[in-house]
C-alpha cells in the first residue's frame, strides 16, 4: 500500500536528491491489504473517481494538444520555409537512409570541398556521414539537429 502526503517544492526537491544519491529514507511499514474494505472504498467513492478520472483525461489532453502546438510553433520560427527544387540554384544534398541529424558540421556560407562532411546522421546506432557531392558554398541547411531526416 503506497501512502502519499503533502511536501513543500524544497522538501520535494531535496527528497529527490537524496533519492538519486542513494541517500533516501523510505519509511515502510507492514500492513495487511484489506480487498473487500477495498472494493467497498471503490464503490462508495465511484462517482468522485469518475468524475477525477474524466478531468485527469481531460487535462491530459489539453496538454498533448499544447505540447504539439508548442512544438509546431517552434520548428517553424527553426526552420527555414520549405521551397520547391526548382528553387535551388545548386546541388541539393540529402541524406542516404532515415535516422536523426546527430551533428551538423557545416553552416551557411561556408565554402565546402568535394566529399567533405556536412551533417551526421544516427541510424540503427550507426554514424553516417552526408557529404558534399561537389566544392561549393553553403547556401542553406535545411535540417535540424535532434530531429528526423529521410532519404530524398
Amino acid at each position: 500500500q503506497v501512502r502519499f502526503y503533502p511536501v513543500s517544492e524544497q522538501e520535494l526537491d531535496e527528497q529527490r536528491e537524496a533519492f538519486r544519491e542513494g541517500r533516501a529514507q523510505i519509511r515502510i511499514e507492514d500492513s495487511e491489504f484489506d480487498f473487500a474494505d477495498y472494493r467497498r472504498f471503490l464503490a462508495d467513492n465511484a462517482e468522485d473517481i469518475s468524475a477525477f478520472q474524466q478531468r485527469q483525461q481531460q487535462a491530459f489532453s489539453h496538454e498533448v494538444t499544447r505540447w504539439q502546438a508548442e512544438e509546431e510553433e517552434a520548428e517553424a520560427q527553426l526552420l527555414p520555409p520549405p521551397t520547391d527544387e526548382e528553387e535551388v540554384d545548386g546541388d541539393l544534398v540529402s541524406a542516404d537512409l532515415n535516422g536523426s541529424v546527430w551533428k551538423i558540421l557545416v553552416e551557411p556560407g561556408q565554402r565546402v570541398e568535394a566529399g567533405q562532411p556536412l551533417i551526421v546522421v544516427e541510424a540503427m546506432k550507426m554514424e553516417l556521414a552526408v557529404t558534399a557531392p561537389r566544392a561549393g558554398i553553403v547556401k542553406r541547411i535545411s535540417c535540424q539537429q535532434g530531429r528526423p531526416v529521410g532519404p530524398g
